[in-house]
């Protein structure tokens, strides 16, 4: 397999800042920094984000920068966000509390394995399973989250360690199941339409990183839920006996 060309550079810079941002998340956390080892997932996420769309743009996209992608993403989305999670809060759960945070991240080596042997290029509209950046945007940023006032008013009464380890079960679930999720649509810079839908994505993406600790939860959270209640609704949907029989 040939990986000189050059223009293979820049994406690949990219991917390589969001595994340094995986792997200082899991130093800061061991140091017991979490806020801020949640904050470099974050980062990595949107480091995720650009190498991609660099790499689109800039028509560098290949096998190779698909295999490195995956082995950043399963850095930072999944060995990380585990390892902040023992640290947040399972440590204090029993012997055993590790298993979830190994659980969470078996799930997202699988749902990364299954991405790209059926991964389609372009044309690709939906994904099979919560990607699993998703699934540990939703994970850190209830860190920071869970001290805010919105929290406070909305789950007052609510046990946030149980809370928490059924969403970790959850997310690992819907990362290995045939929940069908939405992909961000492609770009053509050709079209007005394009270049607005460019600045309506930047704008989107700043929004989530700078206020990542008031609206990263609950839009990953719901995007999370949506996937699922629409795949239960559509299956009851599918269920419901025909009119014309009978």
């Amino acid at each position: 397999m040939k990986i000189s060309n050059k223009g293979m550079i820049l994406p690949s810079a990219f991917t390589a800042g969001n595994i340094f941002c995986g792997f200082f998340a899991i130093i800061s956390a061991t140091r017991g920094d979490i806020e801020f080892a949640c904050w470099l997932i974050v980062l990595a996420g949107l480091l995720d984000f650009i190498d991609g769309k660099v790499a689109f743009f800039s028509n560098t996209e290949s096998r190779f920068g698909m295999e490195l992608d995956s082995l950043a993403d399963l850095s930072s989305f999944g060995i990380a966000p585990g390892i902040i999670m023992y640290h947040f809060f399972l440590s204090g759960r029993g012997e055993w509390s590790w298993l979830i945070s190994f659980l969470f991240l078996l799930c997202g080596a699988l749902r990364l394995a299954r991405f790209n042997v059926e991964a389609t290029g372009a044309g690709k509209r939906k994904f099979k399973g919560l990607p699993i950046p998703m699934a540990a945007g939703c994970l850190i940023s209830f860190v920071p989250f869970s001290s805010g006032p919105l929290f406070n008013a909305l789950f007052f009464d609510v046990n946030y360690s149980r809370f928490l380890v059924s969403m970790m079960l959850i997310l690992a679930g819907l990362m290995v199941s045939n929940v069908e999720y939405p992909v961000a649509p492609r770009i053509n810079l050709g079209t007005i339409g394009g270049k607005f839908g460019l600045l309506a994505g930047a704008v989107f993406m700043f929004s989530m990183v700078y206020f990542w600790k008031t609206l990263l939860f609950p839009f990953a959270f719901i995007y999370a839920s949506w996937g699922m209640l629409r795949a239960i609704l559509l299956g009851a949907v599918s269920h419901l006996p025909d009119k014309n029989s009978g």
